[in-house]
């Protein structure tokens, strides 16, 4: 069986990390680790991304998983967006500064818990936060192998919606999450650091020079991000591998709540080589 440590990363004058550390029993040596990166409106515990954890943990790694210090939920409550000012806040920056704050806590845990090698250090990420795992390990040198699930390619198009200027006009748009219908606001602040940071959230130019192993994982069915971003992804980077899962949606039929102790077919499809990718480069 797998133990979950759950823990709260608190460092002045930064909003609070909720983190939870997926290990599998103890062996004689340290284990390589694998960061879980959730997306846009989600959550480390989202539908059967602690399953999946589970089983990366059951393969032979120590799983993290963690909710971005904007994303809207708090450490009382990891599960709703209950801190809508927040989400408001959030930026792309701030994300890639959690992923750092997070492989950080790695070194601090090794003294207490030896299970962990931060020295072979992977990170896998959905959706947006599989652009933000790309940018990660192309500046943090601590990264050993990235993944990506469902990934975005091009952060640019998504702080150009058509409604751009009345977003700059009153300095606040919104979005809506649609499982329980709540408008989380989204302020023009948001725009503002991905053109004062542009060359740091380059997805292109990071992955063009990446000098890690990277895996492009996609379903061919992907509603929320287009295929051709996969495409795109593998093509910049002649070192990648690229797996197209046939049929397989933007969450690879998972779904929030997830009750089932079994995973979907489709997300079985994307684990299997994110399984041998990670042994082979860990």
């Amino acid at each position: 069986m797998t133990r979950i440590i759950r823990d709260v990363l608190r460092m002045e004058n930064r909003e609070p990390v909720a983190v939870d550390f997926h290990l599998p029993p103890l062996g004689k040596s340290p284990l390589p680790v694998i960061v879980f990166v959730h997306g846009f409106k989600g959550f480390k515990d989202w539908g059967h991304w602690p399953l999946v954890a589970e089983h990366l943990s059951r393969a032979g790694f120590a799983v993290v998983r963690f909710n971005f210090s904007h994303n809207g939920t708090s450490p009382e409550n990891q599960v709703e967006f209950v801190r809508p000012d927040l989400f408001g806040k959030n930026t792309f920056s701030k994300e890639l500064d959690d992923v750092s704050l997070v492989i950080d806590s790695l070194s601090w845990h090794v003294g207490h818990d030896s299970v962990f090698d931060p020295s072979r250090l992977g990170l896998l990420g959905h959706s947006r936060g599989g652009g933000i795992a790309l940018l990660a390990a192309a500046q943090d040198k601590r990264v050993k192998a990235v993944a990506t699930w469902a990934g975005v390619s091009d952060f640019e198009p998504r702080v150009n919606p058509p409604e751009t200027e009345k977003w700059k006009r009153e300095g606040v748009r919104f979005v809506e999450n649609t499982r329980t219908g709540q408008q989380l606001p989204v302020n023009y602040s948001f725009r503002e650091d991905f053109y004062a940071n542009r060359n740091r959230l380059d997805i292109k130019r990071s992955v063009a020079g990446m000098e890690v192993p990277m895996l492009v994982v996609h379903g061919t069915a992907d509603r929320t991000v287009p295929f051709r971003e996969a495409e795109q992804l593998h093509s910049w980077n002649m070192f990648s591998r690229f797996v197209a899962v046939e049929e397989g949606d933007h969450t690879f039929g998972g779904r929030h709540p997830w009750e089932s102790r079994e995973l979907p077919a489709l997300t079985v499809k994307a684990l299997q080589p994110t399984i041998a990718f990670f042994r082979e480069n860990l």
